[in-house]
């Protein structure tokens, strides 16, 4: 079985082949250096999402034909998931304008017809589980049970993902981070709190 690197490097590749272009063109086209090219190609490095998603512009293509084995694609069913920008209040989760992408899970995820969605990662109060930029996946609805890392929304405004502890009357909001800065944030009954819902799973990009 191929690594991601070792994927990642035949599928650009092939691409490059077809398009008939070389490493130099590409790193003008996309804004990177040659040498970063270079080291996709030659499975030194893995590139992170942003550069994904602008290789899979380029190239006109899904970034699953970047990401993805052949065999994988054809082996296993996906159902293609939303991905929304931010959580707001007043704003449906789904609107157009919060819809940035559409991303896939394997179907077997969701077998059991839940409604999921990606929200992308923004900022490092949570750097110790996800990076910025991860796409999280979210079981929309889900009840985020004591020490569960959850979407939530307080008193109106953009929702967070943190870790969720329950103690008696509080809800208390852990965020996992190297930064100092960001601290628990506990809020009692007197808070509107609204549980987004669950993180099931993080897709990760070094």
């Amino acid at each position: 079985m191929m690594s991601a690197r070792e994927t990642l490097a035949k599928n650009l590749s092939e691409l490059m082949h077809k398009k008939g272009i070389d490493q130099n063109r590409l790193a003008d086209d996309i804004g990177v250096s040659q040498s970063t090219i270079s080291n996709w190609l030659q499975q030194k490095k893995y590139p992170r999402i942003d550069k994904i998603e602008i290789l899979a512009k380029y190239f006109g293509v899904p970034k699953s034909k970047l990401t993805e084995t052949k065999e994988s694609l054809q082996a296993i069913p996906a159902i293609k998931v939303p991905v929304v920008n931010k959580i707001s209040a007043g704003l449906p989760l789904y609107d157009d304008s919060n819809i940035i992408e559409y991303s896939h899970v394997p179907a077997h995820v969701n077998r059991k017809g839940r409604e999921l969605f990606y929200l992308r990662v923004s900022g490092d109060s949570m750097n110790k589980e996800f990076s910025d930029g991860d796409l999280v996946l979210i079981e929309k609805d889900c009840p985020i049970e004591n020490g569960q890392i959850g979407v939530v929304q307080v008193n109106g405004y953009n929702a967070t993902v943190k870790r969720v502890r329950y103690d008696e009357d509080k809800i208390i909001l852990y965020p996992e981070s190297t930064n100092p800065d960001h601290l628990p944030q506990i809020y009692t009954l007197d808070d509107s709190v609204q549980c987004i819902g669950r993180v099931i799973s993080v897709q990760k990009f070094y």
